[in-house]
């Protein structure tokens, strides 16, 4: 679809991001943590980093200031408007690197709980990222990551606001537990799992415990 074009609620500096027309879930990837990978439903993140004032917000939060449209002759159109430069120069957005938002968390971007369980997923998420295509056949050297100060914090942050109430928060929960070296009491909330939906991927981050393998893992994806 069109590009989206908004405006940093902090300075008001423009940046875009693609819509989509349609989408779908094929090729796609699931890793252990949660995150999904899906190549034909690529969508914008939900928090960026403004590259003019560097201050990070949620996108939702941005003014959405118009969109922009491309001819067959790669004209910049809205409507039968000519568009304005700024819009056609507007940068597309970024996501935050995982030190930003630990820096985000600190400066009070969540305005409650449920924002900051998102804030804190997705630091983790990025930090994960660098690890997501590991060849899960080399040596088990590979398994012994380090976390940062900063990263295990966010776990152990994070944890307490994963509801141990429904199957995802478990499965979450688990995974934090895991990733954090705690074996014994991540099989203890994978117990807690009962719907078929997700006794499978519990299975195998079992698995992965089992190993004593802290690294995030892709999901093998039942057809």
């Amino acid at each position: 679809g069109p590009d989206q074009i908004i405006a940093c609620p902090n300075c008001q500096a423009l940046a875009k991001y693609m819509t989509l027309r349609s989408g779908n879930t094929f090729g796609a990837r699931l890793w252990t943590d949660g995150k999904r990978a899906a190549p034909m439903l690529p969508l914008p993140p939900e928090v960026v980093k403004c590259q003019h004032c560097g201050e990070c917000y949620w996108l939702e939060a941005a003014a959405k200031v118009g969109r922009l449209g491309v001819t067959s002759l790669a004209v910049c159109v809205y409507g039968d408007r000519a568009i304005d430069p700024a819009w056609a120069a507007a940068q597309t957005v970024q996501q935050p690197a995982e030190e930003e938002y630990y820096h985000a968390i600190d400066q009070g971007l969540a305005a409650d709980t449920r924002q900051e369980r998102t804030l804190r997923i997705l630091a983790w998420w990025r930090r994960n990222d660098a690890y997501r295509y590991a060849n899960k056949k080399k040596s088990e050297a590979e398994h012994s990551v380090t976390l940062s100060t900063l990263c295990r914090a966010n776990l152990e942050a994070l944890g307490p606001l994963l509801n141990e109430a429904d199957d995802d928060g478990c499965l979450m929960k688990a995974e934090v537990l895991r990733e954090l070296g705690e074996f014994e009491s991540a099989r203890q909330v994978l117990s807690l799992i009962v719907s078929a939906k997700y006794t499978e991927y519990a299975r195998q981050i079992g698995v992965l415990c089992d190993a004593g393998d802290i690294r995030v893992r892709m999901l093998e994806i039942s057809a």
